[in-house]
C-alpha cells in the first residue's frame, strides 16, 4: 500500500506553498493525507475548496469525537466557535453569528475607520523616532490590532500587552498546561469586565450583548462571546501585516508603484491576503468533519471523514488566478480569494480586518520609504507550534 502523505509539509521558504502541497494540487482537487491525529481528505483546487467551504454538510464538530487526537488549543478553538460538540453544533454556531454579525457591520466597522487610522500613525511616527533596528513586530503589526480589538470590547488599554500575551499562549499547540492556564487567564478578565459593564456600560460590543435578548444573556455566555470576538479578532491580522511586509520587501516594483499610488492598498491588501502563507502552511488549512456524504468528482467524502481544505494552495490555483504566484496590485478583476473562508463561515470581522490593512499599507512605505529587513529573511523565524503560526520579530532598518 503507498504511504499516504503526511502534513504538515516541508517548506523550503518562510513564505508560499510548500513544494508537495503544489505538486498534489497539479495531480488533481482531493487526495488521501495523514495528519497528526487522523487521515484526512486534502482539498486544494479553488473551485472545489470553494464550493465545500459553503456546503452545509461540512461541519467543524467531529462526528466521532472519541477517536479524535486535538491539542488543547485546537479544542479551545473549536469550543470558542461553538464548533467541539457535534450534538450542538448545529444549534450553536448559528446562534453564535446571529449575535456577533450584527457587532461587525459594515457600518459600524467604518466609523472606526477614523481611529484605527490615528492608531497607524501614532505608531509609525513613534517607529520612525526609534533607533534602527527596530523591531516592526513590536512597533506596528502586534500593538495595532490590539489596540483594535481593546476598544471593540471596551477593553482598557492599558491591559492589551497582557491580553495579546494570553492570546498567544491560548493557541499555543507546545504546552497544554500552559494554554489550558491561559485561557482560564482569559475567561477570568473577560468575565469581571462584562460584570463591571453590567452596572457602568460603555459603547462597545460587551455592553451591547448584555442588552440583547432584553438583558436575558447569561453572562457566562457574554465572557464566551466576548473571549472569541478578542482570541479570533486579531492574532491573524498581526500575522498579515508581517506577511505582508516581507511580501513588498520581495517585490520592489510593486512596493514603489503603492508608495506612489496609496489608492491602490486596497488591492494590496487583497493580494497580501490572497498570497499570506507561512512556514509549513498551517495558517492557510481549514479543517472540518463531513456530517453527511459528499461527492467531489470521482471521490466520495463519507459521513465522519476529516477534511482539510486548503485555502492557501486554492489561492494560487492557476486556474483561478492567472500567474498565481506573483504579487499583483494591478490585477484586472480577480477572483475572491478565500483568505477569510467563504459561505456560511465567512469570516465575521472580515471588514475590520481589511480597514486595518489598508490604513498599514496605505501609509508604511510612504512614512518609512527605506524601510528594509536588517536580517537576512532566512534568519526569521516561523513560530510553527502557534495554530495561527507568525512571526515573534521582525527586525527593520529605516
Amino acid at each position: 500500500m503507498k504511504e499516504l502523505p503526511t502534513l504538515p509539509f516541508d517548506n523550503p521558504s518562510i513564505l508560499g506553498i510548500a513544494p508537495q502541497m503544489r505538486a498534489l494540487q497539479q495531480e488533481g482537487p482531493i487526495t488521501r493525507v495523514r495528519t497528526a491525529g487522523e487521515d484526512a481528505w486534502l482539498v486544494t483546487h479553488y473551485d472545489e475548496v470553494k464550493a465545500l467551504l459553503s456546503d452545509r454538510r461540512l461541519g467543524l464538530s467531529d462526528p466521532k469525537p472519541v477517536r479524535a487526537v486535538k491539542s488543547t488549543a485546537r479544542s479551545t478553538m473549536m469550543a470558542l466557535m461553538a464548533g467541539d460538540d457535534h450534538g450542538t453544533e448545529a444549534a450553536e454556531h448559528p446562534r453564535m453569528r446571529e449575535l456577533l454579525v450584527p457587532r461587525f457591520s459594515t457600518r459600524r466597522m467604518r466609523l472606526m475607520k477614523t481611529r484605527i487610522e490615528q492608531h497607524v500613525d501614532e505608531l509609525l511616527d513613534r517607529l520612525a523616532a526609534s533607533t534602527a533596528p527596530a523591531d516592526l513586530h513590536r512597533a506596528l503589526s502586534f500593538p495595532l490590532p490590539t489596540m483594535v480589538v481593546c476598544d471593540l470590547l471596551g477593553v482598557p488599554l492599558a491591559d492589551r500587552e497582557r491580553i495579546g500575551q494570553w492570546a498567544r499562549g491560548t493557541f499555543d499547540q507546545s504546552d497544554s498546561q500552559h494554554s489550558v492556564n491561559t485561557f482560564q487567564q482569559v475567561v477570568d478578565y473577560v468575565t469581571e469586565l462584562v460584570v463591571r459593564k453590567r452596572t457602568d456600560p460603555g459603547d462597545d460590543i460587551l455592553s451591547e450583548l448584555i442588552a440583547e435578548k432584553d438583558g436575558t444573556l447569561s453572562t457566562e455566555y457574554i465572557a464566551q462571546l466576548g473571549c472569541a470576538v478578542l482570541l479570533f479578532g486579531y492574532e491573524t491580522t498581526i500575522v498579515r501585516i508581517d506577511m505582508g511586509t516581507l511580501l513588498l520587501l520581495r517585490n520592489p516594483a510593486q512596493r514603489a508603484l503603492l508608495a506612489e499610488n496609496p489608492e491602490l492598498a486596497p488591492a494590496a491588501v487583497e493580494e497580501i491576503l490572497r498570497l499570506a502563507v507561512g512556514g509549513k502552511g498551517s495558517n492557510a488549512l481549514i479543517p472540518r468533519y463531513a456530517h453527511s456524504d459528499i461527492t467531489v468528482g470521482e471521490t466520495v467524502i463519507r459521513t465522519g471523514d476529516a477534511v482539510m481544505l486548503a485555502i492557501g494552495a486554492a489561492n494560487i490555483d492557476d486556474r483561478a488566478f492567472p500567474d498565481s504566484d506573483v504579487l499583483d496590485l494591478t490585477r484586472d478583476k480577480p477572483k475572491s480569494h478565500m483568505a477569510f473562508g467563504h459561505g456560511t463561515r465567512h469570516c465575521i470581522g472580515r471588514v475590520l480586518a481589511r480597514i486595518e490593512l489598508t490604513a498599514v499599507f496605505e501609509r508604511l512605505f510612504r512614512r518609512l520609504p527605506d524601510l528594509r529587513l536588517a536580517v537576512p529573511e532566512e534568519s526569521l523565524r516561523w513560530q510553527e507550534h502557534r495554530i495561527t503560526g507568525g512571526f515573534d520579530e521582525i527586525p527593520v532598518t529605516f
